[in-house]
């Protein structure tokens, strides 16, 4: 649904869903890259001791984006223009899918380590972490690529002024703010109803 919102409310609603996509993109990227090239290197690599450092640190970075975002959020509702509030609740309901998609990583690689740990032979412990290690990355993977498109498409609404429906039917608009005529079929919200 299209609201009349001057161009600093809309620059101002584009800032979470453009701190989404540093965190998914920068940080949530290269965790996912470090993890899976971890998993390839060998045991006398050099770098072999920071494999968990380079999963760990942008994993840490990223849940501190996620938290800011929620306190952030919540200040929003309570200080900010519906608009912008619309599109903070937008990023943080986004967020949710992320962090399930962690869950359910951690879970598999938790299960991943207690299945290795039943194999008797060091070598096929290591050979069977390492593969199932790999399986656990997908839903992360999947998620991060299915959030990088709906954050894209989230920035390009709040540019022209929508906030999605199923989120106005959620977080409804207060009374008094008109809704706009969609640009694209012309015609008027307010008319119809």
């Amino acid at each position: 649904m299209f609201f009349p919102v001057d161009d600093h409310l809309r620059r101002r609603a584009k800032s979470p869903h453009e701190l989404a996509m540093v965190n998914l993109l920068l940080i949530n990227l290269l965790m996912l890259i470090a993890l899976l090239a971890g998993s390839f290197l060998p045991k006398d690599s050099p770098l072999s001791p920071y494999k968990w450092l380079g999963v760990w640190v942008p994993l840490c970075l990223s849940l501190s984006i996620i938290a800011y975002s929620f306190l952030r959020a919540a200040r929003a509702r309570a200080r900010e223009p519906w608009f912008v509030a619309a599109h903070w609740k937008l990023a943080v309901g986004r967020y949710q899918t992320l962090l399930l998609a962690y869950g359910l990583g951690i879970g598999l690689i938790g299960l991943d380590w207690l299945l290795s740990l039943s194999q008797k032979s060091r070598g096929m412990q290591e050979l069977l972490f390492l593969a199932l290690q790999r399986v656990a990355v997908a839903p992360i993977l999947i998620a991060l690529m299915v959030l990088i498109l709906l954050e894209s498409g989230a920035l390009y609404q709040a540019g022209r002024g929508e906030v999605p429906d199923g989120l106005v039917k959620r977080f409804p608009p207060p009374e008094d703010l008109p809704r706009a005529p969609n640009p694209i079929s012309g015609a008027n919200p307010e008319a119809q109803a």
